[in-house]
């Protein structure tokens, strides 16, 4: 997947990476340049993909610098350390006027540090969201309390699933009813889930 988003790349799309690199040495500092190094190398394989569609910059944002400035309109969030000065670790994905940042790259993200890259980039390449539709019979998008339980203080309701919350961050998220006689031309793709007692009109339009 992130192969074909470089790929696709036909406009230079910019990628500022911001590390501290202080020259205090608390265990802390060393094992946070030793994940910016992991970090430094997946984006060198990003722009052997890209090429000249990818640019890289590299920021040292020590304290009252002009890098630091950056930082902070790119809207980074520093680290406070024990032992050191504050520590930047993140990195801010433009193209024209959209801008997609990662505040802080958290090493305990490291298993998903490919997936948040390309989407920062997929972000600000396609800043229009598709949209999914989500068809089902279960309250995957959560139940509303009932307001005379509420007032007992109970009956507070269910929010809606992780899976509709995680697509809500990248795509419009649009309920379909079961009984829907058509789909809309802006649902791009349709998830249906446990589609019991679905009428015969939404299966047509599914079908359709």
């Amino acid at each position: 997947g992130t192969r074909a988003i470089l790929k696709k790349l036909d406009t230079p799309v910019k990628v500022r990476f911001y590390c501290t690199q202080s020259e205090t040495a608390t265990p802390e500092t060393v094992f946070l340049k030793g994940y910016a190094r992991k970090v430094e190398d997946l984006l060198q394989e990003y722009k052997q993909i890209a090429g000249k569609n990818l640019i890289i910059e590299k920021y040292d944002p020590q304290a009252d610098s002009d890098a630091e400035d950056s930082a902070r309109l790119d809207g980074l969030e520093p680290q406070e350390l024990p032992g050191s000065d504050r520590f930047y670790l993140g990195l801010a994905v433009s193209l024209a006027d959209e801008r997609v940042a990662i505040p802080f790259l958290e090493p305990n993200r490291e298993r998903q540090l490919e997936y948040d890259i390309t989407r920062a980039i997929a972000r600000v390449v396609a800043p229009e969201k598709p949209t999914v539709g989500i068809m089902s019979a279960l309250p995957v998008f959560g139940q509303p309390g009932n307001p005379m339980m509420m007032q007992m203080g109970q009956g507070g309701g269910t929010p809606p699933w992780t899976i509709v919350e995680q697509l809500k961050q990248d795509f419009n998220v649009k309920h379909v009813e079961m009984t829907a006689d058509n789909i809309d031309d802006d649902v791009n793709v349709l998830i249906v889930i446990q589609p019991k007692d679905i009428s015969d009109a939404a299966q047509f339009a599914i079908d359709q």
